[in-house]
């Protein structure tokens, strides 16, 4: 079937209508389409490729506080009639809760241009296979040999909201995205590494670069050699500490702060980093993977400065959130999906970025680690965190050495905000719309040998 032929906004408007006909405080009526083509990639090639399809319809239904929550994967009418009555039923015997205040009016804001690629929306299989096999032809360029992980990945997706406070938001977006790992071996001596990029277009993801520069960074790794433990300065390229960041923006969430579910439940209006950090939200770019005209609930998206001169301004609020901090929301509700779930959480988060260069920041390190890839995702309640440090140099008398391995960093993750010593200049942008700058943080507790 194809995409035009699915028709969402009749079940929902159906919806709409019955549930206007009963005794409910609000409702919310959430219907969607999804298309989703996966190129996987094992050994020496493509190791399987599948296309899936999802479709189906939520209701929210409240009642003296109360929310009953049904959802179908079914759009015909027999069935959008038995989600309605499951919602309201469960809504009538719901727990009330006493923080709820509503859900969002209707708000007009600008359309953001550039969010859905027409070559996407109808990529085949086959077309999608040539940027798999285009990434492992480009490693081979440069070294042949390795054993390949990776894959790429298409994505279309269109929705429809439709609530009993006036909001009728119907969105479409599309996003595409590419990794390869190459492993080589050269006796007991392993180079590995992986490159990546994502995109709302085709166009703007290219197979050939990812391949290349995997395997040149892979290349960059033979040789490691374990460094003992100590306290050294890391220097974290833009892939680490882009998850450094958006760890911190999913634990500013509006909805886990509330609910106690984020180490960073009591960091509004706290010093969380050096005067020139700047961190702001904003899910109007255009083009980007991350922006929306409106959020979740159809609160219009807005650039939100969440941290200024090192100190945290504000949470990523959806309605709820917002509600129980006597604040507005901040167009940050994240929906997932028809499920029913509401929640909080970042869209494109730019760093701003400092004056130092990479070489400076290098040539000023007497020992430290130059970190090219690891994760720094915290547990989100402690904000403790243990991370191997899967790609990365040693550092010593302003000099790059040799890759490291068998090393790991841990603590709490504030503590890397605090001690936050240069932002660079430099960074990478990802999906368009993220921006993280390279950025050297003293004092990171090391396991080696």
């Amino acid at each position: 079937m194809r995409v035009e032929e699915i028709d969402i906004f009749t079940p929902v408007e159906k919806a709409g209508r019955l549930l206007s006909k009963l005794d409910l405080d609000f409702y919310d009526v959430f219907a969607s389409y999804s298309r989703a083509l996966s190129i996987n990639i094992l050994g020496k090639g493509i190791r399987e490729a599948f296309s899936r399809v999802d479709v189906g319809i939520g209701v929210r239904a409240f009642k003296n506080k109360g929310m009953g929550v049904a959802f179908s994967q079914s759009l015909d009418d027999a069935d959008v009639e038995t989600t309605v009555k499951r919602a309201v039923g469960f809504a009538r015997v719901a727990q009330p809760d006493p923080y709820f205040k509503g859900i969002p009016g209707p708000s007009k804001a600008p359309e953001v241009p550039g969010l859905c690629d027409g070559a996407v929306v109808y990529l085949t299989l086959e077309e999608a296979s040539r940027f798999s096999k285009d990434m492992i032809s480009a490693a081979e360029g440069v070294r042949k040999g390795a054993m390949y992980f990776g894959g790429f990945g298409a994505g279309y997706a269109k929705g429809y909201l439709l609530t009993s406070t006036g909001v009728s938001v119907e969105a479409e977006k599309t996003s595409v995205s590419a990794y390869i790992q190459p492993i080589y071996r050269e006796g007991d001596d392993v180079g590995s590494s992986y490159e990546f990029d994502y995109a709302v277009s085709l166009r703007e993801i290219d197979p050939c670069w990812i391949g290349r520069r995997a395997a040149e960074k892979a290349i960059e790794q033979f040789g490691s050699k374990k460094v003992e433990s100590d306290f050294l300065p890391l220097i974290l390229l833009p892939e680490a500490s882009g998850s450094l960041f958006s760890s911190l923006l999913s634990a500013l969430s509006g909805e886990s702060a509330v609910k106690g579910r984020t180490f960073a439940s009591n960091m509004l209006g706290k010093q969380i980093g050096p005067e020139n950090l700047e961190i702001v939200d904003d899910g109007t770019i255009p083009g980007a993977v991350a922006s929306s005209t409106y959020d979740g609930e159809g609160v219009p998206k807005r650039p939100l400065k969440v941290v200024e001169n090192g100190r945290v301004l504000s949470f990523l609020h959806n309605s709820y959130s917002a509600g129980i901090m006597n604040a507005e929301s901040t167009g940050h509700a994240v929906r997932g999906g028809y499920s029913g779930y509401v929640g909080a959480g970042p869209s494109n988060i730019r760093v701003k970025p400092g004056d130092a260069t990479l070489d400076e920041i290098i040539s000023e390190t007497k020992r430290g680690i130059l970190v090219v890839n690891a994760s720094f995702s915290p547990n989100m309640v402690s904000g403790e965190f243990s991370t191997t440090i899967d790609e990365g140099f040693l550092i010593e008398n302003g000099v790059k050495k040799h890759p490291v391995k068998n090393l790991m960093a841990g603590g709490h993750v504030l503590d890397l905000f605090k001690n936050i010593e240069v932002i660079a200049r430099e960074g990478r942008t990802f999906g368009k719309g993220h921006f993280f700058p390279i950025i050297k943080v003293r004092d990171v507790k090391l396991s080696g040998k």
